[in-house]
């Protein structure tokens, strides 16, 4: 998905998956994030020797679960932009959000970025694996939508100022979203291709 979103904007780009699934990306995040982080840093070191100096690591949920301050510094000489830079910026901007990511783990770390840059903002957030699995199937947007009540669980009462797609595998859902909610549905990736880090 983050090579289509790449090439789709007119940039050439290459990928490398580090699970087959979302449930076995889901038990390396959660119980083997060292080895995970180690595998990461010899995928960069492979793109190094390939002379590719731009890494974006597109998913969410793997840019919380690795030490990214370890994988940074074994890979210098490298730019790399996360989702998670993102975050920082959209904290100021808003008052109340409403996150959707993969797992919780992902979802704790997107929360600690936004509040540690405005301990003001208020959020409600909800886990989604079975819905990722879902995209990850092919299933048509606007059965997933239906059969999940994604439109639902934007809740009326806390009137979000938007609908964070913390994971990058959502934007698959956006148009059917937009078409059924009154709030603008944020999509990190944009930001990520942008970021000074990585547009340089």
């Amino acid at each position: 998905m983050g090579v289509d979103f790449i090439r789709k904007r007119g940039f050439e780009a290459v990928g490398k998956p580090l699970a087959s699934s979302p449930e076995e990306q889901n038990i390396l995040q959660y119980q083997k994030a060292d080895a995970l982080t180690r595998k990461v840093i010899a995928i960069i070191g492979d793109f190094q020797k390939l002379n590719i100096r731009k890494v974006m690591i597109y998913c969410n949920s793997l840019s919380a679960a690795i030490d990214l301050e370890l994988v940074r510094q074994k890979c210098s000489g490298t730019n790399i932009v996360t989702p998670l830079q993102v975050y920082r910026n959209l904290a100021s901007r808003y008052r109340r959000l409403m996150i959707w990511a993969a797992n919780g783990r992902c979802l704790e770390t997107i929360e600690k970025i936004l509040y540690e840059n405005n301990p003001a903002i208020q959020i409600i957030g909800v886990s989604l694996l079975p819905v990722i699995n879902a995209i990850e199937n092919l299933d048509r947007p606007e059965a997933i939508v239906d059969k999940f009540n994604l439109a639902g669980l934007v809740l009326k009462g806390f009137n979000p100022e938007g609908l964070v797609l913390g994971c990058t595998h959502l934007p698959y859902l956006r148009e059917k979203l937009e078409e059924e909610l009154s709030v603008p549905v944020i999509d990190p990736a944009e930001g990520m291709l942008w970021d000074p880090v990585f547009a340089d």
